[in-house]
């Protein structure tokens, strides 16, 4: 776990270097998107694949990465839990906004809900062209990009030691998950990335393969993208900050019928797999 964290901050160091250098250059809004490229793939990507590769000596398969059975079948499934699972997201990033610091607390609190505007206010530069390119760039840049680095090294690398070090791996799955939300810095949307991360984690786990939760992730970012470049373009009444505005029984009913599919499509079937000898050499959890 220290090494981890050591190597990570050493590639992040290395990031931060690059987007120093990339500061004096003049490349506007392209060269920032580069920089945030380059970050992730550096800070993140790195950080899992050289921990795999010292630890381990093949860093794809200690970190999920084979193509498994039935895999585009699972790939379906799990974006389909995800897209079940946003009227929950929804309701718990409003009931999350509506959390106050104490009183004493008060300049801190105004101080982080400015910095998640400003950071708003950033993506916004971003993700506000209309047309089909800058669309195809930032599916690459904020959907494709961050969703297989982030599931490298939450997932693949610490997920995996988490389920080493812990008896339950449930336990790993959601301490895992509280460390992916609290690492995007922002306490008063902590409880909707929260779930999200949990989902990616079981997803991971029952799955086999860190290719089905990190394209459901891409496909849960590229859709909020292509929604908000469908409301830029007029199509739809969407901007960035809105809200589903979705009840709290609809967020129950999309999370019965997420759980549904899950067990279906991965809790029953990992269940069958581990029962048959011949197919427990293919579990997720060797290794762990």
């Amino acid at each position: 776990m220290l090494a981890l964290g050591l190597i990570f901050v050493l590639f992040f160091i290395l990031s931060t270097g690059f987007s120093v250098v990339a500061g004096f250059v003049s490349g506007g809004v392209g060269l920032k998107m580069v920089t945030l490229v380059v970050t992730q793939l550096v800070s993140f990507a790195g950080t899992a694949l050289f921990f795999a590769y010292l630890f381990y000596g093949n860093p794809l398969r200690h970190l999920g990465m084979p193509v498994v059975k039935g895999m585009a079948g699972k790939i379906v499934a799990a974006s389909l839990i995800l897209v079940c699972l946003l009227p929950m997201s929804d309701w718990l990033a409003r009931l999350n906004d509506a959390w106050h610091l104490p009183q004493s607390l008060a300049a801190l609190e105004e101080k982080m809900r400015s910095m998640g505007e400003a950071t708003q206010a950033e993506l916004e530069v971003y993700l506000g062209r209309t047309d089909i390119g800058a669309l195809i760039v930032n599916l690459l840049v904020f959907a494709f990009v961050p969703a297989v680095c982030e599931e490298m090294v939450f997932r693949g690398a610490l997920q995996r030691l988490f389920c080493r070090m812990l008896p339950n791996p449930h336990a790993a799955i959601w301490l895992t998950a509280a460390v992916f939300s609290l690492f995007h810095g922002e306490i008063f949307a902590f409880l909707p990335r929260f779930v999200l991360g949990a989902a990616l984690g079981y997803l991971f786990y029952y799955g086999g393969s860190l290719w089905i939760n990190a394209t459901a992730h891409f496909l849960n970012n590229a859709l909020a993208i292509i929604l908000l470049f469908l409301g830029n373009r007029g199509i739809v009444d969407m901007q960035l900050t809105d809200s589903l505005n979705a009840p709290w029984y609809l967020a129950v009913i999309g999370l019965a019928i997420a759980v549904t599919i899950f067990v279906f499509a991965f809790l029953r079937q990992k269940n069958e797999k581990d029962s048959t000898p011949a197919d427990n050499n293919m579990s997720l959890d060797d290794g762990q």
